[in-house]
């Protein structure tokens, strides 16, 4: 497996890389009567969203996604599935089909980690990249989409960071069966608990 595309959130007109999520109502393709589909090794799920803050309100500015190749070919003659009543144009940059111009509130009641300045030493070639990779680490708390408290958690995922050290690069034991599937599946989480 590959590291994984992130979803992005674009607050204070700053992007971020959306590390960790720990709530509900964040977009979901099939909530939306889409089914995604793998669109290259980093992007396993099938597709990747670009939020935005704006006005204290979270909004879906975004949605890059892998259509079933009977979707790409309806898409491919403007009759693809819409989604808050756009078409998907094709991509070439991405290799996948895009919605650009969404502005669709996200009711997420929650809250987002969001990460900026990786640190490449801490690089590994699987899953999404956790927060305590970031130097820096903002918690966005939401009620219904709306914006609700905000604070800088540098300082304390760079304390995790420390004490991690590089335990968390890999399995403890990559002999182990089990330990590898742990480490496999915990890269391919979002969720944090802070």
């Amino acid at each position: 497996m590959t590291a994984q595309i992130s979803d992005t959130l674009i607050f204070q007109g700053q992007e971020f890389v959306l590390a960790a999520e720990r709530g509900e109502g964040l977009f979901e393709p099939e909530r939306h009567g889409l089914s995604p589909a793998m669109i290259s090794t980093d992007c396993h799920r099938g597709y990747w969203c670009t939020y935005e803050v704006i006005a204290e309100s979270l909004r879906l500015q975004q949605l890059y996604i892998g259509l079933s190749a009977q979707e790409a070919s309806a898409a491919q003659n403007g009759k693809g599935p819409s989604l808050f009543e756009q078409q998907p144009v094709y991509s070439e940059q991405f290799h996948c089909f895009a919605y650009s111009t969404l502005s669709a509130h996200a009711p997420f009641t929650g809250g987002l980690l969001l990460a900026a300045d990786f640190i490449r030493e801490l690089y590994v070639h699987m899953g999404f990249h956790p927060a305590w990779k970031f130097r820096t680490v903002h918690e966005l708390l939401f009620e219904g989409g709306t914006l609700v408290q905000t604070r800088d958690c540098s300082s304390e995922i760079a304390r995790l960071r420390e004490k991690l050290g590089n335990a968390a690069l890999g399995p403890r034991d990559s002999r182990d069966r089990k330990e590898v599937e742990r480490w496999i599946a915990e890269c391919f989480t979002r969720q944090y608990w802070l």
